[in-house]
């Protein structure tokens, strides 16, 4: 049985590319589709089971009527999903970044299974990341070309991409300002331990963060990740009564969490959804010198100049009055981490900013985030569940679980 990838990174279009699979309209490249019933594991189709579960106390996923899906682990999830498709003995299963935001351990558990399908449905990878592709496919579909390699051409093809791409960024631009009387400590936690309803979650936490240092926190899905975020950028109730000192005060003790935002840039794919107005490209970064979402008043000169410097720093210049909503993922993750750098914040907060992104697009908000930690003395906290290439922070805290809450390592690189 021969398996597919298609290079998704070339896909302008995917919903509609997957529509025509599934309505048995496959390029003449893939005939072996035509006329055969597909299904996709993704997470959007995951997403509609979710909100099913939110809205009616229960969904097709879930025969545990004493537990709700959302209660589930990523993992037991994705588990879930993939054995109410298969139940539907479809002939080809598509796989649409089956991987996104999964640990290690569970990226290993879920590719076994998916070798063990492969043996009896015919699957279809949808890949934007090398490191990702199954080892049971052969043959790489190229949209662009409409033209079909294999795999072992595909990779060398990537690596050659990989090593003959030039840095694309020019020098970050200044601060417009500066922060005043900001310790030489950030953020400092001092044998911090968290519960949920009597669930150890955070075990003995002993952990600072300084002026300009690059930091990537690490850790399997539910070992404490989002709880540590939650705590230093968020109003978490966990956060007081502790000790957590933000730019040398202890949490609670006067400073309103708006307070502490203004001191802290924040990226995650989720803030995305916010900016649903009709904003371009620059007046997206100038929003980000008024802490608004959008922009709502008109901008002074120097502003302008910043955001204009900031669209050449980006290599957006020609972009710049294309509305946001309407430019590719990569291009609205570079405004959005930009618009939350262009103050150059004493912390920068970016979670999992490579989420959904093919490998050629991650290879490049790598190289600019590095440019961020070499040219400014804003210190970065990187999020990921995964070690992206090229990435150079200077100290990764890794969290390890166990029965009594997780545990911290720091490892300097």
């Amino acid at each position: 049985m021969k398996h597919y990838a298609i290079h998704a990174a070339e896909l302008s279009e995917i919903d509609q590319f997957l529509q025509q699979l599934l309505n048995g309209k496959a390029a003449p490249e893939l005939s072996d589709l035509k006329e055969k019933k597909g299904v996709v594991f993704s997470e959007a189709v995951l997403e509609k089971f979710l909100e099913e579960d939110y809205r009616h106390g229960s969904s097709a996923l879930n025969d545990q009527k004493d537990r709700s899906i959302r209660t589930f682990s990523s993992g037991e999830k994705r588990k879930a999903l993939l054995e109410h498709l298969l139940n539907q003995q479809p002939d080809f299963l598509v796989l649409d970044n089956p991987f996104d935001c999964l640990d290690r351990e569970s990226v290993v558990m879920l590719k076994r299974k998916f070798e063990e399908i492969s043996k009896n449905v015919l699957i279809v990878q949808l890949l934007k990341r090398t490191e990702d592709l199954l080892p049971f496919i052969t043959k790489i579909f190229l949209p662009e070309e409409q033209r079909i390699i294999t795999a072992d051409d595909f990779l060398k093809l990537q690596k050659e991409y990989r090593e003959g791409n030039p840095d694309l960024f020019a020098e970050i631009p200044r601060a417009p300002g500066k922060f005043l009387d900001i310790p030489e400590v950030l953020v400092e936690m001092k044998n911090v331990c968290v519960n949920y309803d009597e669930k150890p979650i955070l075990k003995n936490i002993t952990w600072s963060i300084k002026k300009g240092e690059f930091w990537e926190l690490s850790g399997p899905n539910g070992s404490g990740k989002t709880t540590l975020l939650d705590m230093i950028y968020g109003d978490n109730p966990k956060a007081y009564g502790i000790d957590l000192f933000l730019f040398g005060n202890r949490k609670g003790s006067g400073e309103s969490v708006w307070e502490i935002k203004k001191k802290i840039g924040y990226f995650s794919p989720a803030i995305t959804e916010l900016f649903k107005g009709n904003h371009t490209l620059e007046q997206m970064l100038i929003s980000g010198l008024v802490d608004s979402v959008g922009l709502y008043q008109k901008p002074s000169d120097k502003q302008c100049f910043l955001a204009q410097q900031w669209l050449r720093t980006l290599g957006l210049w020609e972009q710049r009055n294309k509305r946001f909503r309407s430019v590719p993922l990569l291009q609205q993750r570079m405004i959005l981490i930009g618009r939350a750098m262009i103050k150059h914040p004493p912390l920068l907060i970016l979670d999992e900013p490579s989420t959904a992104l093919d490998e050629r697009s991650a290879l490049q908000l790598t190289k600019l985030i590095n440019i961020f930690s070499e040219e400014s003395d804003t210190a970065i906290l990187y999020v990921s569940h995964r070690r992206e290439k090229g990435l150079n922070p200077q100290f990764v805290l890794e969290l390890t679980p166990s029965a009594e809450g997780s545990t911290a390592k720091v490892i300097k690189n």
